[in-house]
C-alpha cells in the first residue's frame, strides 16, 4: 500500500475534477479506443482537471497464457510482440495529460504479466511517463492551497484497482461499501475492476470546531471501464462467453469544491 501527498492550487469557488481512468483493456478489439481517447482530450482541455490511473490499461495477455485468444487481438498489435505494443500504446495515450497525472495504480493484468511473464509493464509505463507508481492501493492526501491566501483545505482519498468479481449491481455496491468502511476517514473512495459506474454516498455526523453537529458525507465510486462485453462482427469476448451483462463504458469524475470541502460525483 502506498501513500501520496498531492497539492493543488485553487481560486475561491473553483471546482476541481479528478478523473479515474482504468480498465481500458487496450490491445483487444473490444476496447472502446475512440471513447477513451475522447476522454483524454477532455482532460487535456480542462484547466481544472486531474486524473489517476486505476489499472488494467491493456490486456498484457501473451500466447502462453491460457486466456490468450488470437481472434480478439487488435489489428495494430504485433502478434509476436504483444506486451511491447500494448505498453507503447498506453504511454502514447497518456502522454498528452501526463502533467495532470496524480499517479498510476497497478491492475491485475499488469500484475499477472509481472508474475508469470517476468515483464514489469507497470514499472515501464510509469518510468516512461515520469509518474508515480501508486501500487495496488493508495491513500492520497489532497492539499488544496488557495492562491494569494494562507487558506488551505485537506481532503483524503483512497484509490484501489480492486479484486474479485461481481455481476449484479447489488453485489458491486456491497463490495464498494465494504471497502469504504475500511477507510472511514477518507472522503473519497474509488475502486476499479468491476467494469461498472456506480456512485455511493455514506452520510455521517461530525462536530465542528465550534461544537456544532454537522452533516457530512463520504463519496465512493466504482470507476467504470472502456471494455465492450458485446461487439457485433467480432469474436466473442470472455465476458460474452460467460454471459456477463454489458459493461458501462466511461468513468466517473469526482468533483471537489475546496472552499467548502464538498465532494460529489459526476
Amino acid at each position: 500500500m502506498e501513500v501520496k501527498r498531492f497539492e493543488i492550487n485553487y481560486r475561491q469557488a473553483q471546482e476541481i475534477r479528478i478523473h479515474t481512468i482504468g480498465d481500458i483493456h487496450a490491445g483487444i478489439k473490444h476496447c472502446a479506443e475512440s471513447l477513451v481517447k475522447s476522454r483524454i482530450a477532455e482532460i487535456k482541455a480542462d484547466p481544472n482537471a486531474y486524473w489517476i490511473g486505476m489499472g488494467d490499461y491493456a490486456e498484457f495477455i501473451t500466447p502462453t497464457d491460457p486466456r490468450h485468444d488470437i481472434g480478439v487481438i487488435a489489428d495494430w498489435v504485433d502478434k509476436e510482440n504483444i506486451a511491447h505494443d500494448e505498453e507503447e500504446w498506453v504511454v502514447k495515450l497518456f502522454k498528452p495529460i501526463v502533467k495532470k497525472c496524480i499517479g498510476l495504480l497497478e491492475g491485475n493484468h499488469e500484475d499477472s504479466h509481472r508474475i508469470h511473464k517476468n515483464g514489469y509493464v507497470q514499472k515501464n509505463i510509469c518510468e516512461k511517463l515520469g509518474v508515480t507508481d501508486l501500487g495496488t492501493t493508495c491513500l492520497i492526501r489532497f492539499i488544496f492551497k488557495r492562491k494569494n491566501s494562507a487558506e488551505s483545505h485537506v481532503i483524503k482519498g483512497v484509490f484501489a484497482h480492486g479484486a474479485g468479481w461481481a455481476v449484479t449491481k447489488g453485489t458491486k455496491m456491497n463490495r464498494l461499501e465494504k471497502f469504504m468502511n475500511i477507510f472511514p476517514t477518507c472522503q473519497i473512495v474509488a475502486m476499479g475492476h468491476m467494469h461498472d459506474k456506480i456512485a455511493h454516498e455514506l452520510p455521517y455526523l461530525d462536530i465542528t470546531d465550534t461544537d456544532n453537529i454537522t452533516d457530512c458525507v463520504r463519496i465512493g465510486a466504482v470507476t467504470g471501464s472502456w471494455f465492450k462485453t458485446y461487439e457485433q462482427g467480432v469474436r466473442a469476448s470472455y465476458g460474452e462467453k460467460k454471459g456477463y451483462p454489458p459493461c458501462v463504458l466511461g468513468s466517473p469524475v469526482f468533483v471537489i469544491k475546496p472552499s467548502s470541502n464538498k465532494v460529489w460525483v459526476e
